[in-house]
């Protein structure tokens, strides 16, 4: 055998299992959830640069990139049991996701979602019993519990309404949103996240808003948080000034630092509303 054919097949056969490794990668990628509806068009960027065409029932992967179309939602249900919707012109990166729970952490952090807090009884007053030798008792050990549960997205683009699930129950500072100008954080919420465009920086309320700040103050680029129901915090990326927004709160984060408390709903949002994800399965 030539010298050059040798190094052919060589070459030939490295490049057959660096396709397998990197299939064998794809493969184990985390699945973060699965497309619930799509209307017009919608895709998914892998890490590696791959973009595939998202239909209804499509798994959805840690590290891809969304991006809906003009025109167009995706609504994303996630492992955790929370939901996403993504308005039109939206990219939206899963960033860093993983679910994975013992039953009974799930069982307990639904129970806490839907427990209503009890007044707590004032003591009835009785006698101090005279105090007993102490026996030591040893601790019993706590069960092992294979728990991991984070949610870490960013909003390049566009905007989406979130329902978040038990990542936000379990532990909600593993919950995160980044956008160019902030973060978002969460205390188990109905939220809206608007990356403000030129419609959004044109709106009559946002520039009434602006209108005591200094000249030039420019809301393009800005974040938009709407809580629809629970609360939510916002820290200003340049500053470090958070707001904590509780139901009905709207709260504009501007690209120079400033945080402003909207008193109403921006007029192009009262056109298009973000419905509520868990109710649009088809």
């Amino acid at each position: 055998m030539s010298a050059a054919r040798w190094f052919g097949d060589l070459g030939r056969s490295a490049l057959l299992i660096g396709l397998l490794l990197t299939s064998g990668v794809a493969t184990a990628a985390t699945q973060a959830g699965e497309v619930l509806l799509v209307t017009g068009s919608a895709t998914a960027t892998s890490p590696q640069g791959s973009v595939r065409e998202l239909a209804k029932g499509d798994a959805l992967y840690s590290g891809e990139i969304l991006n809906s179309g003009p025109n167009s939602y995706l609504n994303v249900r996630f492992t955790d049991g929370g939901f996403t919707l993504l308005r039109p012109n939206t990219r939206f990166v899963i960033e860093d996701y993983a679910f994975q729970a013992d039953p009974s952490v799930i069982e307990a952090a639904q129970a806490a979602a839907h427990t209503q807090p009890t007044p707590t009884p004032k003591p009835a007053v009785t006698p101090t019993p005279a105090p007993r030798p102490s026996v030591a008792i040893a601790p019993t050990p706590a069960p092992q519990q294979s728990t991991v549960a984070r949610s870490f997205f960013r909003l390049v683009k566009g905007g989406f309404r979130s329902i978040t699930g038990l990542v936000g129950k379990i532990n909600r500072d593993e919950y995160k949103v980044a956008t160019p100008v902030a973060t978002i954080g969460i205390r188990g919420t109905d939220i809206t996240v608007i990356d403000c465009d030129l419609v959004c920086a044109e709106d009559p309320v946002i520039q009434e808003a602006l209108h005591s700040l200094p000249p030039g103050t420019t809301a393009l680029g800005a974040t938009i948080l709407i809580v629809n129901s629970g609360e939510a915090y916002i820290t200003n990326a340049l500053t470090g000034e958070t707001t904590i927004a509780s139901a009905g709160m709207i709260v504009l984060s501007l690209p120079n630092g400033i945080q402003i408390v909207l008193g109403e709903m921006p007029g192009f949002l009262l056109i298009d509303p973000p419905p509520p994800p868990d109710q649009c399965l088809s």
